[in-house]
């Protein structure tokens, strides 16, 4: 088999690994080396030399860093419409960031009374709107749950970005 070429990569260790691809007739590029960055797309490195430390290499990393941010929400959350929700959360990057300290947040203040926390996408084509909403599922009875999500809002949720608490809500349920 033919080598296309070898490239340097970035990976999570800060270090850099050197990837000889191939033409492979039946199943197309193909990795020759066990150090191939799993589950990314290969257009990704296969960029020309002429244009590596350019602002297409920056844009490539930062596609990166949004992938791996929506894979470890999907680890904290339970997306309900997790198709929906991916791709809103790539049209809305700022809302990522908040996404995070907000999980946080939540464990803090709801502490072990927490079943789940996931995400629902909402849209209202009419209104011309679409967003997330945060869903915390408590084993509290329902005024003790809007107490905390009291709390919740005053302490750290009111604080947030305006523009971020147009698409994002948090509401709580009682199971």
């Amino acid at each position: 088999m033919p080598l296309i070429s070898s490239k340097q990569n970035y990976s999570s260790s800060a270090e850099y690994q050197k990837i000889s691809l191939s033409i492979d007739k039946q199943f197309g590029y193909r990795a020759e080396t066990d150090l191939f960055l799993q589950r990314r797309p290969l257009f990704l490195f296969l960029i020309p030399d002429n244009i590596r430390g350019t602002n297409i290499e920056i844009e490539n990393s930062l596609f990166l860093k949004s992938e791996r941010d929506i894979e470890q929400l999907e680890g904290i959350y339970t997306f309900d419409k997790s198709k929906d929700i991916k791709r809103f959360l790539w049209t809305h990057k700022d809302v990522i960031e908040t996404l995070f300290n907000a999980y946080k947040e939540i464990k803090r203040v709801f502490s072990l009374n927490i079943i789940d926390i996931g995400l629902e996408y909402d849209k209202d084509p009419d209104e011309d709107f679409e967003g997330l909403s945060i869903i915390i599922k408590t084993t509290l009875n329902p005024e003790l749950s809007l107490t905390l999500l009291d709390k919740f809002d005053e302490e750290w949720w009111l604080d947030v970005d305006d523009k971020i608490r147009t698409v994002l809500t948090v509401m709580v349920r009682s199971v």
